[in-house]
């Protein structure tokens, strides 16, 4: 498809969807907080490195563009995305990118994001290197995964357990087994976002001969999951408080419960009214994981605050 005009600097940053970086942001952040945390409650005394840790942040941020990229050039070619597809993501079909020029783009932002790995992994020795290649391997399979109803575990291990147990491995050269469940209570709501937009796309992404986890389950099955995704990370933040011994300033996610009733409202709302109702509530849900993570993130801090104090 020929372009039809110049491409201007926003064009650019559109095409990675900015939006949905909250996803990418949130684990790393969650993580330096939780660092912070485990100095307080050690005296000060935890060797922590955060320079490598706040190089997680650019990292995660340009692997998770290179994914959206990727991810676009693909379904454009194999028929995802077609001109009833309710998704938002135009720029391929409108003839604004060529297919080759968003590989290319992903490409790049994917070498980028690589280069950065390296460094890390020069920084604190080649023992992550198992990190590193499933970093890689994340955004490169996301489509595979994603057509064989996969999809939900490759963004819950891309953008959740690999980022947070990495983040804070290479700024304590020590793995810490507890982030894996420290992160599930964002991390399912990273998840939810992919299964608001599979929800929405069942009828656009079978016809494309994928099958999605929302697709294999059906929409009514699809909106309980999705209830599901919002409700259990309060409940999993109120269970981690006493069973692994936190501060319980997290439990300043209870802020988000009215956002999440507005969100579940939505998803409910396709009963009647169909796919369209739920056109944008990935990005809503998008919004809705970014304050619950920072309020779960700004917990820690202010635990750590309180134990230094």
């Amino acid at each position: 498809m020929e372009i039809s005009r110049d491409k201007t600097l926003r064009d650019w940053i559109t095409a990675v969807r900015p939006w949905s970086f909250t996803t990418s942001s949130v684990p790393v952040l969650f993580s330096l907080a939780y660092l912070f945390y485990l100095c307080a409650l050690s005296g000060g005394t935890m060797h922590t490195d955060w320079w490598n840790a706040v190089l997680c942040l650019p990292m995660m941020m340009l692997l998770h563009a290179a994914g959206n990229l990727i991810s676009d050039y693909y379904d454009y070619t194999r028929g995802v995305d077609g001109p009833d597809c309710p998704n938002g993501v135009t720029w391929i079909r409108s003839g604004l990118f060529s297919p080759r020029e968003v590989l290319a783009y992903g490409r790049i932002l994917l070498c980028a994001g690589a280069a950065i790995g390296l460094i890390l992994l020069l920084r604190t020795g080649f023992s992550a290197l198992w990190l590193a290649a499933f970093a890689l391997l994340v955004p490169l399979l996301y489509f595979y995964l994603k057509a064989h109803a996969l999809g939900d575990l490759d963004i819950l291990i891309g953008f959740a357990l690999l980022p947070t147990l990495g983040t804070v491995y290479v700024a304590t050269g020590i793995y810490h087994p507890e982030t894996l469940l420290l992160c599930l209570p964002f991390g399912l709501h990273i998840v939810a976002i992919l299964h608001a937009n599979n929800t929405r796309d069942i009828a656009s992404d079978r016809r494309a001969g994928l099958i999605t986890l929302a697709g294999k389950a059906g929409p009514r099955l699809s909106r309980l999951i999705y209830i599901a995704e919002i409700t259990l990370p309060y409940v999993l933040v109120a269970v981690f408080i006493p069973l692994l011994s936190l501060t319980p300033w997290p439990l300043l996610v209870l802020l988000t419960l009215p956002r999440a009733v507005r969100n579940i409202r939505t998803m409910l709302s396709s009963r009647q009214r169909g796919a369209k109702s739920i056109a944008t509530l990935d990005q809503a849900t998008a919004q809705y994981q970014m304050m619950f993570g920072m309020l779960y993130t700004i917990g820690f801090v202010i635990g750590g605050i309180m134990e230094y104090v």
